[in-house]
């Protein structure tokens, strides 16, 4: 009962949070009146949002402002001319907070200390976008991770400063489930289009099917999957056609739309290892996001707490 409790408080809030997202950068209030000395004004909040159509038929280019909590996470060189390596993706889940995969910070491309969000295409600048780096003032994984392993694959990076939540930029919603009873999902990120390539300049978006227990069977015994598959903290999720993510897609999100409000996206699972790219019903693994939630709900928290004097909007 204890557990059913806080299970309903943690949706509760989840509700609020993504309330309030959608309100922030959606809903324009504005006042009424007759123009009539002593006429009291009337407000009317009209929201602004304009969804897309929930249908991914392939691999295909992001439109603008489609996916406003994409991040991508790099590494800065100072050695370097300040040239940055982009490696990973992530996903905004607060003004000051991105959802990553745990094995992204123990790459050898260097720490993580450098976010872009609001991009789109790295090769234009008449796409409409609004790209805008944040540097990394530290990065946590999750206490289970164990570097090496695929389990607990998930991490936070907390940004310097506070992101300003506009329709290109804000954060995706918490999931409400497990994932189980999704049948598709959109995973999207800037990695290769094929295994042996370079990493795409666009943003690119797939539609993937969930493919339940299936990765039981398709998960090979190894030194990083000890144990095979965990279907409480994995999910199993892929194609049955040329379909897939690939290496510089590590830490970005599978999404499912939020069925309340159009322009809003559920963050189910973030992108963390696949037997290979683009190979079909061989499904890749994904860090079940739902699992996590008291962790992630915890980290949100204290870093709300710490910045509490800070205006969050």
């Amino acid at each position: 009962m204890i557990e059913s409790g806080l299970a309903s408080l943690c949706l509760v809030s989840q509700l609020a949070d993504c309330a309030t997202y959608k309100k922030t950068v959606f809903e324009k209030r504005d006042g009424y009146s007759f123009l009539l000395p002593g006429e009291p004004i009337i407000y009317k909040s009209q929201d602004n949002c304009r969804s897309y159509t929930p249908l991914i038929i392939g691999g295909a280019p992001a439109d603008p402002k489609e996916f406003p909590h994409a991040a991508r996470l790099g590494h800065r060189s100072e050695t370097d001319n300040n040239n940055i390596n982009w490696f990973c993706g992530g996903t905004l889940i607060s003004d000051r907070l991105i959802l990553t995969a745990a094995h992204c910070l123990f790459t050898n491309n260097g720490e993580v200390n450098v976010v872009r969000l609001g991009e789109l295409d790295f090769d234009s600048e008449s796409d409409n976008a609004d790209p805008e780096d944040f540097n990394v003032t530290a990065s946590r994984e999750h206490p289970d991770y164990s570097h090496k392993l695929l389990y607990n694959d998930i991490a936070i990076v907390e940004l310097n400063r506070s992101v300003h939540f506009d329709t290109y930029k804000h954060p995706a919603c918490m999931p409400f489930d497990d994932g189980e009873s999704h049948s598709t999902f959109i995973a999207i990120g800037w990695g290769q289009i094929k295994l042996v390539g370079k990493s795409s300049n666009k943003l690119l978006k797939v539609k993937l099917h969930n493919f339940g227990q299936k990765c039981a069977e398709t998960t090979e015994i190894t030194s990083e999957l000890p144990t095979g598959y965990n279907a409480s903290t994995q999910l199993c999720i892929g194609s049955s056609g040329h379909k897939d993510t690939c290496n510089g897609d590590s830490g970005g999100p599978v999404l499912s739309y939020h069925k309340d409000y159009p322009c809003m996206y559920h963050v189910m699972g973030v992108t963390s290892a696949g037997i290979s790219c683009d190979t079909p019903d061989v499904p890749s693994l994904y860090t079940r996001v739902y699992h996590y939630l008291k962790w992630i709900k915890q980290e949100m928290s204290n870093t709300r707490k710490k910045y509490a004097n800070v205006k969050l909007f």
